[in-house]
């Protein structure tokens, strides 16, 4: 059986002109690739300062290749998976930090977890406010506290979140930041609106509809919400009324199951707020359609911990 050959570079790229929006891809092969024990001098020269500049030209309506999207989404769930701490870590944390947008990334206690040549640039990154000019001001008028990112209201609908990079971005920007930190409560807070916006939306798109959907960035941001862990959470009583409507929505008692209308929203809806491994589906090859069955059995039917 012949060996399998080693990947050969598509074309040639440079440093220069430094900032260039086509050295993206390539910095990150380069950070995968490179030696764990050469990422301090690495990060210090210009391959560092080139990632540094593309970093800074990131926006939350930034917009992102699905390969860039699947190749962000893969290295978050390594990192989740691994932690901080694992010996390659911190070149996927290079690496994906070219793909993640300033305020759609944090890290629960930097200073513990990041290496000290590395925490200066990530707080100057991802920690600190673009400065505001001070100007006088009467006494009785204070000056605002500077306004975070406005994302605009969530869609109304699928149809709608699906063109809308910004929201699509956020979805999985609060999912990752809520699953390293879930202590933070104003990540939480902000996530359990998105998540009820996110119900509504799903509750108002026609079930033949769903799979178009579920087979884009629309599905690889919601099973990052159902994997975040936001389901532990104690629930409002708006919340708690939208599971227990959902939950008779699905029983064939109540005159509902799979195989009636809506029913396969209603399963959606419900996974965003049972914890995973705690509502299963017997019969779930025959019942639940094949484009989301793999995501369930993968994502859902096991609890988070055994799939860490």
């Amino acid at each position: 059986m012949m060996p399998s050959a080693v990947d050969l570079p598509h074309q040639p790229w440079t440093l220069t002109p430094m900032g260039s929006e086509s050295q993206r891809d390539p910095l990150i092969r380069f950070w995968l690739a490179a030696p764990i024990d050469q990422l301090q001098a690495l990060w210090a020269s210009p391959v560092g300062d080139a990632t540094r500049q593309l970093i800074r030209q990131l926006t939350p309506t930034s917009p992102f290749t699905p390969e860039q999207l699947l190749t962000r989404d893969a290295l978050n769930m390594r990192l989740q998976q691994q932690g901080i701490a694992a010996p390659d870590s911190i070149q996927l944390l290079l690496a994906v930090l070219l793909l993640s947008p300033p305020g759609l990334l944090r890290i629960a206690n930097p200073s513990g977890s990041l290496p000290a040549w590395l925490l200066p640039a990530y707080q100057a990154l991802y920690e600190q406010q673009a400065a505001v000019p001070v100007v006088a001001q009467p006494q009785a008028a204070p000056a605002a506290a500077p306004a975070g990112p406005d994302f605009g209201p969530f869609p109304a609908t699928l149809a709608e979140l699906a063109t809308s990079r910004i929201q699509l971005n956020r979805m999985l920007g609060l999912a990752n930041l809520y699953y390293i930190d879930p202590e933070d409560q104003e990540i939480l807070q902000e996530l359990q609106q998105l998540r009820r916006d996110l119900a509504a939306a799903i509750q108002r798109a026609p079930e033949a509809e769903l799979e178009t959907f579920w087979s884009g960035d629309i599905g690889e941001r919601y099973w990052a919400v159902v994997r975040s862990g936001i389901q532990k959470e104690p629930l409002n009583p708006a919340d708690q009324q939208l599971k227990q409507q959902v939950t008779l929505k699905l029983q064939p008692a109540q005159g509902g199951g799979f195989g009636t209308p809506g029913a396969i929203n209603a399963f959606l809806v419900a996974m965003l707020l049972f914890e995973p491994g705690t509502m299963t589906v017997d019969g779930a090859d025959h019942k639940l359609p094949a484009w989301l069955l793999a995501g369930y059995q993968d994502t859902f039917a096991k609890p988070l911990q055994a799939q860490a």
